[in-house]
């Protein structure tokens, strides 16, 4: 008896488990497809972004996730993408990783990619942004130094960019 219960108990926990993690996975791939229609407006440069596709299972192009299948890395570097950053990337909560560099991106960096706390690699180098760098952006611990290199040559068109950005670890 006791066993059936404890049976029942663990299984109602996996049920909970994975209707969490799938809810968590629905979350990701409405933040990539918000990303890849801002990115590529026109939605001739990234087709494999489409609804229904596994992020994680190589359905999305330039997309790698980590062991517990989050979403890690976006490598979009040099595709031709002409559209915008979006605040909706924040949804992607275990990036570690935005390679958006050698494209030609235009309009500002969203301050919401100050929420992605495990951020360590931002490539922006090389495309038409403007107007300065988000502070809260200067001052994630995670960033690397070469994120604020990245940043600065995005021929972003104002005044505080070198204030704004990231302190090498070896000044902080």
């Amino acid at each position: 008896m006791a066993c059936a219960r404890l049976a029942e108990a663990l299984s109602v926990l996996l049920l909970a488990l994975c209707a969490r993690a799938r809810a968590a996975d629905e979350g990701e791939a409405r933040a990539l497809l918000a990303l890849g229609a801002a990115l590529d407006p026109t939605g001739r440069l990234l087709p494999s972004w489409a609804p229904g596709r596994d992020p994680c299972g190589g359905g999305f192009e330039g997309v790698a996730c980590d062991a517990r299948g989050a979403v890690a890395n976006v490598s979009l570097q040099g595709k031709g993408l002409a559209g915008t950053l979006p605040p909706a990337v924040a949804g992607l909560r275990a990036l570690t990783g935005l390679y958006l560099h050698y494209n030609a991106l235009r309009g500002a960096v969203p301050r919401e990619l100050a929420a992605l706390r495990g951020l360590t690699d931002l490539y922006l180098n090389v495309n038409n942004l403007s107007g300065p760098i988000p502070p809260e952006l200067g001052a994630m611990a995670s960033l690397q130094g070469t994120a604020g290199y990245a940043l600065s040559r995005s021929q972003m068109r104002a005044p505080e960019i070198s204030r704004n950005l990231p302190r090498p670890a070896s000044a902080r």
